[in-house]
């Protein structure tokens, strides 16, 4: 008798030490507002800020060999004379568009990226804005797209149609439609009607896209929340992917798949002796075959992601690295909770982002390609970095949207036992 009393008196006073009172949940959605809405408004003074600074670089520092291309298409557009050779393919795909959209008659490639600029840093805002509000890490990330993009993708080029068509996706991926198959398809489609347009590898894009869904939504299953074990074993069927559909292509399209095991020996003859391929994408295992191709695959996806290379090349690299480095941060953040994501298009962002990846690894011919195509798929991109599983936890105001603060509540607040 005496044992029970004693054991009755030893209980402990307070509930669960996670439970919270109305006061606190309160002062916390206080909290966590009043930041949202500091970064809100430094994101939306610093975007048109970085722009301009952006716009300044490219017309009076950065050395013309950036801007190859555009001049390129700049003079097949308008039918000025210049040394640089015109192009078919997707140059002159470019070259014709922007003939038939320049109603105002520009004729230099600044008064393009100005234009280009401003309005379409116009369409990044309104992307960023619709999204949840960014911490500080997010935003330092968002104002660098930003002057990535206003430099090299904002203005008469190539890039600019990509970031048209990942608008288009993403439009897609938000569309109010319950099922996220039917989302997925369509934007499937989107990126192979691009194929039969512009890009042809976009074909195998919309392919991976919708391999990496069957992935994904298999480890969705999965009630614990995913380890190093489990994001490895999601690579390592990513890229199985690539492999398997490499290898039923070299039955169904031989011509194709011969094109793709030889492009690599074909960016070496145009960069071998170029001054201005510094950044240029080697593979470093020399061979045929579909094995040695995957071997190459595997390190060259690695060297992309996680650029160290780049960086050891000099200071002006740094910032590249960087922002590299950022997307594969969010990019395996993400995976480990794959199967906590809660937001449908997010899911679907991640699978086609995932998709564009797995290309890339195969066609990007250098790292300043690689990063310039990536920046230019922001309107998915940018999904995947504002979203409440990518906040960094700051003074317990970030961290309570997922845990609650630990506040002790006496029992007898709670009515006691």
């Amino acid at each position: 008798m005496n044992d029970r009393r004693a054991t009755r008196s030893m209980r402990p006073q307070y509930r669960h030490e996670y439970v919270t009172t109305s006061h606190d949940r309160r002062a916390h959605r206080m909290r966590r507002s009043a930041v949202g809405e500091r970064m809100r408004n430094l994101l939306i003074i610093g975007t048109p800020l970085v722009m301009v600074v952006a716009k300044l670089m490219v017309a009076f520092v950065l050395p013309p060999k950036y801007f190859y291309d555009n001049n390129r298409i700049l003079a097949m557009s308008t039918g000025q004379s210049s040394p640089l050779a015109a192009w078919g393919g997707s140059y002159r795909i470019a070259a014709d568009l922007f003939a038939a959209i320049n109603v105002f008659d520009i004729d230099t490639m600044i008064g393009w990226s100005v234009s280009m600029g401003v309005i379409f840093t116009v369409v990044m805002l309104w992307l960023m804005l619709r999204a949840d509000a960014p911490d500080m890490a997010q935003l330092m990330f968002l104002l660098a797209t930003v002057g990535l993009l206003n430099i090299y993708v904002f203005t008469i080029g190539k890039d600019i149609i990509q970031f048209m068509v990942f608008l288009a996706v993403y439009l897609v991926l938000t569309m109010p439609i319950r099922r996220t198959a039917v989302r997925i398809v369509l934007a499937a489609v989107i990126l192979y009607a691009e194929s039969l347009f512009f890009r042809a590898y976009y074909v195998l894009i919309a392919a991976l896209v919708l391999a990496v869904y069957a992935i994904l939504f298999a480890f969705r299953a999965k009630k614990q929340r995913l380890g190093s074990a489990h994001v490895a074993a999601i690579i390592a069927l990513m890229i199985a992917s690539v492999g398997v559909m490499l290898a039923v292509s070299a039955r169904v399209m031989p011509a194709d798949y011969a094109q793709v095991m030889t492009l690599r020996d074909g960016y070496d003859q145009v960069m071998d002796g170029n001054a201005d391929s510094s950044t240029y994408i080697r593979n470093l295992v020399p061979g045929e075959g579909l094995p040695v191709f995957m071997v190459n695959y595997v390190i060259n996806a690695l060297r992309m992601m996680v650029p160290v290379e780049l960086a050891m090349r000099g200071a002006y690299y740094l910032p590249f690295f960087v922002f590299q480095l950022m997307v594969s941060a969010y990019l395996v953040n993400l995976l480990r909770q794959v199967n906590e994501i809660r937001d449908p298009a997010l899911l679907l962002a991640l699978c086609v982002f995932l998709g564009y990846v797995l290309a890339s690894f195969i066609f990007e011919p250098d790292f300043g390609s690689w990063t310039r195509h990536e920046a230019a798929t922001f309107p998915v991109l940018h999904l995947l970095v504002l979203n409440r599983y990518q906040q960094m936890p700051v003074a317990g105001v970030n961290s309570f949207s997922t845990r609650y603060e630990r506040t002790a509540v006496p029992l007898a607040m709670k009515g006691g036992e």
